[in-house]
């Protein structure tokens, strides 16, 4: 990932033929749990002898939006490239770049300058593993989630419920707020399947409530 990121960055131009100029074309930040939103706010000035003029911004993803202050800028003028992240359900370290299209006054063509924003979302509370796996046939034996809290305040877990029948499920509060241990055993691996458990908390920040814990039972691949 590190090496994709330089190469992202060698091959764009600090200066755009255009003539904008950005001071940053990195920016990482940190958000609180609660957060929805995030902006950053790139800055940039017209070193060029013409205006330029802004087409458009090209996103990488659809949890960002950007806009400049103006849609015109004259040479020596300074601007900025506010771009927002909606968090959502994204935890950890996100990368997103974007891209500020623009043509100089008397160009027929466009310019690209390439900016990357850098979200670190902390966690709320972590699952590991990410998928509780069984192979069609494997013994139907009782495996296991970790479900730690990570957030200052304790959580607990008030409910569970599965999107599958014929699985049996229990938690063992391991410290208490804290750490808790959630068991899973199918009655059968007959056939492949695709499920998850729905872990409802009562956590005080809304959108962290809820958790998602997946399991499947699968073919085992051929060597």
């Amino acid at each position: 990932m590190r090496f994709l990121l330089t190469v992202f960055f060698a091959l764009l131009p600090m200066v755009a033929n255009g003539g904008l100029t950005f001071s940053e074309r990195k920016i990482e930040l940190s958000s609180k749990p609660s957060d929805e939103k995030v902006s950053f706010l790139f800055h940039f000035t017209n070193e060029g002898e013409r205006n330029v003029d802004i087409e458009d911004v090209n996103l990488s993803c659809a949890c960002l939006s950007a806009k400049t202050d103006k849609s015109s800028y004259a040479p020596g003028e300074k601007g900025t490239l506010e771009a927002v992240f909606n968090i959502g359900s994204f935890t950890g370290l996100q990368r997103k770049t974007l891209t500020l299209v623009s043509r100089e006054k008397g160009s027929e063509e466009n310019e690209r300058t390439g900016v990357m924003a850098i979200l670190n979302i902390p966690d709320v509370i972590t699952i590991t593993p990410e998928l509780l796996q069984w192979s069609v046939g494997e013994e139907p034996k009782e495996k296991s989630y970790m479900l730690k809290v990570t957030h200052s305040d304790p959580v607990h877990i008030k409910e569970v419920s599965c999107s599958r029948e014929g699985f049996e499920f229990r938690v063992v509060e391991k410290e208490k707020g804290r750490l808790y241990e959630v068991y899973l055993k199918p009655a059968e691996t007959g056939k492949p399947m695709l499920g998850l458990l729905k872990i409802d908390t009562d956590c005080a920040i809304q959108k962290h409530r809820r958790k998602l814990a997946f399991f499947s039972i699968a073919r085992k691949r051929r060597s």
